[in-house]
């Protein structure tokens, strides 16, 4: 019979290699500091990340870097689940108010009349893991706009860049100060593996 196993240790594995939840949830958190710093880079020298590491834009994507491609191709890949699929990710069990308040063996989904399944809201490492596959998402389709186009993510869109951060759009700001945010929260809940018994 398998029993549970929790990962902790070193950006919250057990040393363990392979494409575990765990491991994409850290894969998550740095594609959304690079993210997060191509935009506020982006904002204010104007230029878009592949610009400022003097690669070339504005080409066919089939004449774009091996090593960029590959790039893209494995952050997609990552983003939609598809490296792997090991483990799971269980909600911490309530204490304080929560346990008072809610009847045992009910969660505060289900004493709200909602479907159980963990926090809809919050940092928890289920919607930190969906959070991480949308910054890998956003990454990689702004780097496939940019080496179309020639123009970083937020020119694509018609935002003004290469201005100084106190002119920066509040919306863009506010995304970039949310994916560090949420990139350096370590969130709620255990992400638990089956292990065989001895």
């Amino acid at each position: 019979k398998p029993k549970l196993k929790v990962e902790d240790g070193l950006f919250g594995t057990s040393g363990g290699i392979g494409f575990t939840k765990e491991n994409e949830l850290f894969v998550g958190r740095v594609a959304m500091i690079g993210f997060a710093a191509s935009l506020l880079g982006e904002a204010v020298t104007g230029k878009g990340i592949l610009a400022q590491l003097n690669l070339e834009t504005g080409i066919p994507i089939y004449e774009a870097e091996p090593l960029l491609l590959f790039f893209i191709l494995f952050t997609l890949l990552g983003a939609i689940g598809a490296l792997g699929d090991r483990g799971r990710f269980v909600d911490d069990p309530p204490t304080g108010l929560e346990k008072a308040v809610i009847p045992p063996g009910k969660g505060v989904r289900s004493a709200l009349g909602l479907k159980e399944g963990g926090p809809l809201f919050g940092f928890t490492k289920s919607n930190e893991l969906f959070v991480g596959r949308l910054a890998q998402l956003g990454f990689a389709f702004s780097l496939i706009g940019e080496i179309i186009t020639g123009k970083g993510a937020l020119s694509q869109l018609n935002i003004e860049t290469g201005v100084p951060i106190n002119e920066i759009e509040p919306l863009v700001l506010l995304n970039v100060v949310f994916f560090f945010i949420a990139a350096i929260n370590p969130g709620t809940g255990k992400f638990i593996t089956d292990e065989e018994e001895d």
